[in-house]
């Protein structure tokens, strides 16, 4: 019975045992009493787990998912040393999701508290003034929305402070380092033509490339760089396992550059967080 299997019970093996289980083609067998060896091994791991997730180690650590509603933004600088950038830019609604970590640093009211969260940002822009042709007498102006995705880390150092059982307060601030994942820019490139008066329109639908080299919408070249380094501070408060909060965020990296333009991350968050697993540290007796 080539490549099939023999069950005791069924067929007995020669030299074997009533409890074994062998390959008709191959030498290997696989018995009950092997069976009971791994279950057994699987029992102390799980003890071992349990053992050391009632450690004050992991006594002080707590597990929640979070998400927010985000209002993005960018800050702007000169492209072109001297000269105004002459563009605008206007806040976009955007959500981010994930998970958070707290890790209590003693009897203090100190929290260390990373997490890892899928984002949106970007901006609503546009070239207000438009860039002038002087030899043609034309000005083009361009009106893009730029949205990016990103995973986030951030790692944020809290004091919270217990008002009573239920309620805390809490303030923090910490660093962020983000990996973008890609994004889109779409939008319309206008052409206005002074000596004709006439007008044309040209619609912007681009994928955003991962690299720092300059974008130029128009052609179909957007680009965002891999990351993005900033920091945040927060404020909120407390209620059982529910945390609610607002942050500013500041991006200090420029993530997307035209010719006359940088632009880097500035956004707020609000946020509600819900502690899933662990419990609050009892105070030092």
């Amino acid at each position: 019975m080539p490549n099939s299997f023999i069950f005791a019970g069924f067929f007995q093996p020669e030299g074997g045992y009533g409890n074994v289980k062998t390959c008709a083609n191959c030498s290997k067998s696989y018995s009950l009493p092997v069976l009971k060896t791994e279950l057994t091994s699987m029992k102390k791991l799980i003890v071992c787990i349990l053992c050391l997730a009632s450690t004050p180690l992991f006594a002080q650590i707590r597990l929640g998912i979070q998400g927010s509603f985000s209002s993005v933004n960018t800050w702007q600088t000169d492209g072109i040393g001297g000269l105004p950038t002459l563009a605008n830019t206007w806040q976009l609604n955007a959500f981010q999701a994930g998970i958070f970590v707290e890790y209590d640093l003693g009897y203090s009211g100190f929290v260390l508290q990373p997490g890892l969260v899928y984002a949106q940002n970007g901006t609503h822009w546009a070239n207000a003034l438009g860039f002038q042709n002087t030899s043609s007498y034309q000005i083009g102006a361009d009106t893009t929305t730029l949205r990016i995705n990103s995973i986030r880390l951030p790692i944020n150092i809290l004091y919270k402070y217990e008002i009573n059982s239920k309620w805390k307060v809490f303030v923090g601030v910490g660093p962020y380092i983000a990996k973008n994942l890609g994004g889109t820019e779409k939008g319309v490139y206008t052409s206005f033509d002074n000596n004709t008066g006439a007008e044309s329109f040209v619609p912007i639908n681009n994928t955003l490339k991962i690299n720092s080299n300059q974008s130029y919408s128009i052609s179909g070249n957007s680009n965002v760089t891999a990351f993005d380094f900033g920091m945040d501070i927060l404020l909120g408060f407390s209620y059982k396992k529910f945390d609610v909060s607002a942050s500013w965020n500041r991006g200090f990296t420029t993530i997307y550059h035209t010719a006359y333009v940088n632009l880097g991350n500035q956004f707020w968050n609000f946020t509600v967080g819900y502690t899933i697993l662990g419990h609050k540290r009892k105070p030092k007796l």
